[in-house]
């Protein structure tokens, strides 16, 4: 029976929610098992005046994507609850952002829900922050993030998963089994939806959830909620940490016009864990995103106060680490302080029986001199691989630094071609922080067509087929 659902779910909202009088919940729902079980324990929680629902249309699949919001507000609609559509093209926005569409799809989701939120607070006169969001992470999804930060390089607060609460966001199906939500639809005679991206293992996520968990499942039947668990007992390790961390950081840091003066001897002598916790928390204030700071970048700063005096260090975002005798600064260096590297170009159109002797010697010799920063390119290929993104207009290709959700397609051994995102290759690499931020990308769209010193992809490399020739020469500036 799906009894289950309703049983973890009431738990959740008597231990967070009943407190308050009569909460307000906006609810995102995708059209899936999860969000569509949400949907109804909420309304039986609360009621349908108490509830709204905003529907996040990304427009990545088309008419699948129109079929999922009217199922929705066909729902909606049946149980009087007020619906909103709200369409997003997910795709041009996280090119125009620099993200991946995973990405940006979540930032955007969150935008549109507090919108909703703070919409309603307003149209209704309700205090503000009142208004709750509700989405309808599980056990699984939970799993799936834990064992994404643990493959990334993490510490204790990415191995702590998914909050059951953050600000005015709710998670009521946190302690609920993919199975538990999927009986209680049954039980209901409740339909939803299935989104094929989720089977696309191009996604890193996908690829746990498709592939890692089923595994681990055949070792413990039970290994995402053992996981969970796990999470759970180490959010609360991290409570108890937070509260030291913040008694040094009232001891050891002064805070000053956007910077931070660390006490060298102060931080030293702190358990390491303390230590890079701490370090850490002051790189993420000083950072407009969390997701690119991470232990390894805490382990720099804790390297270099471990130093001897006046060594320096550049991270993430423009922040730069010095340390003198008694202390380290941090500061994030401003656009006026910033050099960005230059990288020369120069493009040339060849047909392919004008190739000279140099030409053919660069293209075939990887130990030519030549050959590093000077590439060719089936240039019919960069058309077709640009198409293939919508992109229809000249130029097809751009030369930049690197983004989110590019990637490479690399041929494997059976001959096929795979997708490998540019900042697993560059991992892969072992490359500085500093050396990734100034990597540039020969690209068509999200498709990097060479990695600018480094590697080609296998989309438009040249063949016996080959007529049109692009020829493109990159190499950093002389200063």
């Amino acid at each position: 029976m799906g009894l289950r659902a309703e049983i973890v779910c009431k738990r959740y909202m008597d231990e967070f929610l009943m407190t308050e009088r009569d909460p307000h919940m906006v609810i995102g729902v995708s059209g899936g098992a999860d969000s569509i079980c949400l949907l109804f324990l909420m309304k039986e929680t609360l009621g349908a005046e108490r509830i709204r629902v905003v529907h996040i249309n990304h427009m990545i699949r088309g008419e699948e994507a129109d079929e999922d919001s009217s199922f929705v507000k066909s729902i909606c609609e049946r149980e009087g609850i007020l619906f909103t559509e709200v369409k997003k093209d997910i795709p041009a926005l996280s090119r125009e952002m620099g993200y991946s569409e995973e990405e940006a799809g979540r930032r955007i989701r969150y935008e549109c829900f507090e919108a909703a939120a703070a919409q309603w607070e307003e149209e209704c006169s309700l205090a503000k922050g009142s208004v709750r969001i509700a989405v309808a992470h599980h056990i699984e999804d939970n799993a799936e993030t834990v064992l994404f930060n643990l493959f990334r390089g993490t510490g204790i607060r990415g191995l702590s998963g998914i909050a059951p609460e953050r600000g005015r966001i709710i998670r009521p199906l946190l302690g609920c089994s993919r199975k538990d939500i999927e009986e209680y639809l049954r039980d209901r005679g409740e339909n939803f939806r299935i989104d094929r991206t989720n089977e696309d293992t191009a996604y890193a996520r996908n690829r746990i959830r498709n592939l890692i968990l089923p595994q681990a499942e055949e070792v413990s039947s039970l290994a995402a909620e053992h996981i969970a668990s796990a999470s759970g007992k180490l959010r609360s390790i991290l409570e108890y940490l937070d509260c030291e961390v913040d008694r040094q950081q009232a001891e050891l840091v002064t805070a000053e016009d956007g910077s931070f003066r660390v006490n060298k001897q102060g931080l030293c002598k702190l358990p390491e864990v303390i230590a890079s916790m701490l370090v850490l928390r002051l790189l993420t204030e000083l950072t407009p995103m969390k997701k690119d700071i991470g232990e390894v970048h805490a382990d720099m700063v804790l390297e270099l106060a471990a130093g001897s005096a006046g060594k320096h260090s550049d991270l993430p975002y423009g922040i730069e680490a010095d340390v003198s005798h008694d202390e380290i600064l941090l500061r994030r260096r401003s656009s006026s302080d910033r050099v960005e590297p230059v990288i020369e170009t120069e493009v040339l159109y060849l047909k392919a029986n004008d190739l000279s002797a140099a030409d053919i010697a660069a293209i075939t010799d990887p130990a030519c001199e030549g050959n590093r920063y000077t590439k060719y390119f089936d240039c019919d290929k960069i058309s077709f691989a640009a198409s293939a993104q919508g992109i229809d207009k000249e130029p097809f290709f751009e030369i930049r630094k690197r983004r989110d959700g590019d990637f490479l397609k690399i041929r494997k051994a059976d001959g096929s071609l795979g997708t490998k995102f540019v900042g697993d290759y560059l991992t892969d690499l072992k490359l500085s922080v500093t050396e990734k931020e100034n990597i540039f990308v020969f690209a068509a769209g999200k498709e990097v067509l060479w990695v600018i010193g480094y590697r080609m992809s296998d989309t438009a490399k040249l063949s016996d087929d080959t007529v049109n020739i692009l020829r493109l020469e990159c190499r950093p500036a002389e200063n």
